[in-house]
């Protein structure tokens, strides 16, 4: 079990314990979450054994926590999200059915 850091996703996730990004799928699965589901801050979640040790030993050693989440409203606030076609996202806020 690992507990999950300020921003982190779960890419991040499979970064930092599993060193690579394929392991995010086993993270999701292991877990009953989604690849792109939101993490909190102190959440602990089961990691699957590291698919290249090297890489997961390397950010091991260096102390490397990556943290790149960002929320929606954060993206709103970087791209000041006005209304209409020319701003929404298919299935952000433009859904299709």
């Amino acid at each position: 079990m690992i507990t999950v850091t300020s921003r982190q996703s779960v890419l991040d996730i499979a970064l930092q314990h599993c060193g690579s990004l394929e392991a995010a799928y086993d993270i999701a699965a292991g877990n009953d979450i989604s690849l792109t589901d939101d993490l909190a801050t102190g959440q602990t979640l089961s990691v699957p054994e590291a698919t290249d040790a090297t890489m997961a030993q390397h950010y091991s050693v260096k102390g490397f926590q990556p943290a790149t989440a960002i929320t929606q409203a954060e993206i709103n606030d970087t791209l000041n999200i006005g209304e209409g076609v020319e701003f929404w996202g298919i299935e952000f806020d433009f859904i299709v059915s």
